[in-house]
């Protein structure tokens, strides 16, 4: 209003009126660019948050066939001590009933005691190996695996600002097309409330003017 009121002519206002109109225009125009670059980074933030949780389930299959490993090796390392325990018990009575019977062939005996002793210790050493391997690769995937469920507690949090910056440029493209409709409204009923001269009223988004005469 109080621009139009310093005009004097139809065609000043009328300029004026254009002016205003490219100006909330291109107002309009930046911020749908703006909300097309937010939804771009929202479906890259989903995209990379979809990819973090399959590599999370591929951590957890993992973890989980670990877990199975590591049970089935109790079950081995169980199962060798109990073997180890009969065989032992076996060989003692054997070496008792043997040694009773023929004095001479203790010291055979004893050397095929060692022998299994040997082998024994040889097998725990190696369980014992294998279940601090085991060990390591349990503790790194568990590492991993925390590690991830921050980088996705990151990437919700990312994707709860790129939606709140999304909305409120959607509710500001939403003011600025309905102030600019009041805008228009308001300004072309000025320019026709002006006189008899014909007037002009800008009624396409690339400013194109068309010329609107009234009807007699």
């Amino acid at each position: 209003m109080q621009t139009l009121n310093t005009l004097s002519t139809p065609e000043e206002k009328l300029g004026g009126l254009c002016t205003t109109y490219a100006e909330l225009l291109e107002e309009n125009r930046n911020t749908q660019k703006q909300m097309k670059v937010l939804q771009k980074k929202q479906n890259q933030l989903v995209q990379e948050k979809d990819n973090l949780r399959n590599e999370h389930s591929k951590a957890i299959l993992a973890r989980s066939k670990l877990e199975s490993l590591c049970r089935e090796l109790q079950r081995h390392n169980r199962t060798l001590k109990e073997e180890g325990i009969q065989r032992t018990r076996l060989e003692e009575e054997k070496r008792k009933e043997v040694t009773s019977r023929f004095q001479v062939t203790l010291n055979d005996i004893q050397t095929q005691m060692e022998q299994h002793n040997e082998r024994n210790a040889s097998l725990r050493q190696e369980n014992a190996d294998l279940a601090e391997k085991l060990k390591k690769l349990y503790e790194q995937y568990k590492l991993r695996e925390e590690h991830i469920d921050k980088v996705v507690k990151h990437k919700n949090l990312q994707q709860q600002l790129v939606d709140a910056k999304l909305h409120q440029a959607q509710e500001l493209l939403k003011e600025s097309e309905e102030r600019h409709e009041r805008e228009k409204d308001f300004l072309l009923k000025e320019a026709w409330g002006g006189g008899d001269q014909p007037a002009w009223v800008c009624l396409d988004e690339e400013a194109h003017l068309t010329p609107i005469r009234p009807s007699i």
